[in-house]
């Protein structure tokens, strides 16, 4: 028996079948389960052009944060400090394959061009943040530390959960004692999150300033040739060697990166080789512990990807070859996706992209600036534009 089209398009599984998407699609509860999964910004974009209620949906903040929480960030540009003396130049990198983050550029004021007071210090760029400060002011005031001259560093929350605004540490050691104190700021309030003593192994020598936070870990680069870091849930430390053959040499050399999925990554520079190690972070638990082996990554030959930006130009003196120029690691990328490098014969600061090995100079310092540089990448997911009148 033969059925006509008509027939199928009005039999009783259909009519159900459309009943029940109906009620899914103009529930605004489910709405709002289903729209932060959309896979990009334009996608989400044409589904908000469906209907007010889908518009009102996706453009409310619940929304467009759980959405933007599952969005890859891109590099938009990077905020160039030097030593601490002057305001920090930002320097637009953006993604020419991705025009949403040439329009954010194009419309928002990212520089400190215009600040009042100079002295500024960008401490951390997170999740479309900049936590930075004033030398001279800070509203609210910091908490005054009891150690002179101690190492102090400040971060963003690494956890979109953490209602704290930012986290502060300050840190001093005596031989193989280390002490730290750590401060949280939440509703614009100061308190002591902990304070902790330890005895090392071995002792760090100095603890430089290159840091990060990570899994509610902070890493802090030693000149002992060690990594240590700091629990936050359990105010104690831990050692992380390095891996074999990697040794400290100047500040710059040996630069830890925070990876997603527990992974620790590693940059080292030494002579004209770039490496990069990675190893998982789930035992860095105690004082004295050694966690598993580091595994390499990347070799990368600098002299065949940035031998143009490594060299002066001009004959050897007096016949003799000159030593090679220090390279330092200014900024990293989290999970190892690209690296900051500047060359001190050149002055030259550069961006390399370690899976296309692409490579493209950013910055050029003074040659009579002697200060330590740094390089702190501003990441943003690539913005949700919603037309008007969604009410």
């Amino acid at each position: 028996m033969a059925i006509s089209s008509k027939e199928m398009m009005l039999s009783p599984p259909l009519v159900e079948e459309d009943t029940a998407a109906n009620k899914v699609l103009t529930n605004d509860d489910l709405l709002g389960e289903i729209l932060p999964r959309i896979h990009c910004p334009s996608c989400l974009v044409c589904a908000a052009l469906t209907c007010k209620r889908w518009l009102r949906n996706a453009s409310n903040e619940t929304t467009i944060r759980r959405f933007r929480s599952r969005m890859p960030s891109h590099l938009l540009g990077v905020y160039v400090s030097i030593d601490g003396f002057s305001n920090p130049k930002f320097v637009p990198l953006p993604d020419a394959s991705r025009p949403e983050l040439a329009a954010a550029l194009h419309h928002g004021n990212f520089s400190f061009d215009n600040m009042d007071s100079p002295l500024l210090t960008i401490w951390d760029c997170r999740n479309d943040r900049v936590l930075y400060g004033f030398n001279t002011v800070m509203l609210p005031p910091q908490p005054s530390t009891t150690w002179p001259n101690c190492l102090q560093a400040m971060f963003l929350p690494d956890d979109d959960s953490d209602v704290s605004s930012c986290y502060r540490v300050d840190i001093s050691n005596k031989d193989r004692t280390v002490h730290a104190k750590v401060f949280v700021l939440r509703a614009g309030t100061w308190t002591v999150h902990f304070s902790t003593l330890a005895d090392l192994a071995k002792s760090p020598q100095e603890i430089l300033m290159m840091t990060l936070l990570m899994g509610g870990k902070i890493y802090m680069m030693t000149m002992a040739g060690y990594i240590l870091t700091l629990d936050i849930a359990t105010a104690r430390f831990s050692i992380v060697d390095l891996p074999r053959g990697v040794e400290f040499e100047y500040t710059g050399n040996i630069v830890p990166c925070r990876g997603d999925n527990s992974v620790l990554y590693l940059f080292n520079v030494k002579g004209d080789k770039l490496t990069v190690w990675f190893q998982s972070i789930d035992n860095h638990s105690s004082v004295g512990s050694r966690p598993g082996e580091w595994l390499l990554r990347d070799t990368i030959s600098l002299l065949e990807t940035c031998g143009h930006l490594m060299k002066q130009g001009g004959e050897p003196i007096d016949g003799q070859e000159q030593e090679e120029g220090i390279v330092s690691i200014v900024g990293v990328g989290d999970n190892a996706e690209f690296v900051f490098l500047e060359f001190e014969e050149t002055s030259v600061i550069a961006y390399m992209h370690l899976k296309t090995r692409k490579v493209k100079k950013v910055y050029q310092r003074h040659p009579d600036n002697d200060f330590v540089i740094s390089v702190l990448p501003f990441m943003m997911v690539c913005p949700v534009v919603f037309p008007e009148g969604q009410n």
